[in-house]
């Protein structure tokens, strides 16, 4: 069996403790799965009762026996409450960012609405591109705001999942706002059309310098027109598939 718990009970281990560690201090947002009662040795098994998310730090600690089965029963019960925070640590001078269905390259802004930046990136002062993203700025609900790689989730979540490895982040709310980011490393062509088999890369990928850093930008804003997808966005009145934009000011406005 793998010590990976299913995916619903990933879901029901985050949302137990409020999506953060629940080690009094701590919040750490990138949660891993501890098994303590029993422990993974005695029995391998993913009864939820049995389990606790927990940030690797203190998942090592607890493998380690810093705390009882009781204590850990009470870190359960006595969820956080609260924004969820954390930071992408991916610092890099050359992005490819694939928003919706479309790619964009040296492209800053890619969504204004109503004069207000809703995606875009900034660059610090060692020319790093810093991700923004500000749904908020549509609807006014609460939600998840990343501003220059920092983001944080406020309001009630249905879940929200960042695995340790920093490069994932997915946020799901009640009423129906979803947003997912996720960087990954492109070597070649080839790599970019195996990650996007179904879409044409071939005809611009020459003006992308490989290897190359992806970051991936997926969304759905409740009660508009905006949904960025992998294999459509819809802004609007318009829907587009696949398309490439370089070195552009501002990709789309939505007045």
């Amino acid at each position: 069996m793998n010590r990976t718990p299913p995916q619903t009970i990933r879901r029901e281990l985050r949302a137990e403790v409020g999506f953060g560690c629940p080690i009094e201090g701590c919040a750490n947002p990138y949660l891993e799965w501890h098994h303590f009662d029993p422990p993974w040795h005695v029995r391998e098994h993913h009864d939820p009762q049995g389990m606790i998310a927990l940030c690797a730090e203190h998942h090592k600690k607890a493998d380690a026996g810093a705390f009882t089965a009781d204590q850990l029963k009470i870190y359960k019960n006595g969820a956080r409450r609260g924004a969820v925070q954390g930071r992408f640590d991916w610092m890099r001078n050359k992005l490819l960012a694939a928003v919706g269905s479309g790619f964009y390259y040296e492209t800053f802004t890619i969504l204004r609405y109503r004069e207000i930046d809703i995606i875009w990136f900034r660059r610090d002062a060692d020319g790093n591109l810093l991700l923004n993203v500000r749904m908020t700025a549509i609807t006014g609900a609460p939600g998840l705001l990343i501003e220059d790689n920092d983001w944080i989730a406020h309001g009630a979540l249905e879940d929200l999942e960042c695995p340790p490895s920093g490069r994932l982040l997915r946020a799901n709310y009640p009423s129906g706002d979803y947003l997912k980011i996720e960087f990954s490393t492109l070597d070649s062509p080839a790599d970019l059309a195996q990650r996007f088999p179904h879409r044409n890369t071939n005809h611009w990928c020459g003006r992308v310098p490989f290897p190359i850093t992806l970051v991936e930008v997926y969304a759905t804003v409740a009660g508009t027109n905006i949904q960025l997808t992998p294999h459509s966005t819809r802004i609007g009145n318009v829907t587009i598939g696949s398309a490439f934009v370089a070195h552009c000011g501002v990709a789309f406005v939505v007045r």
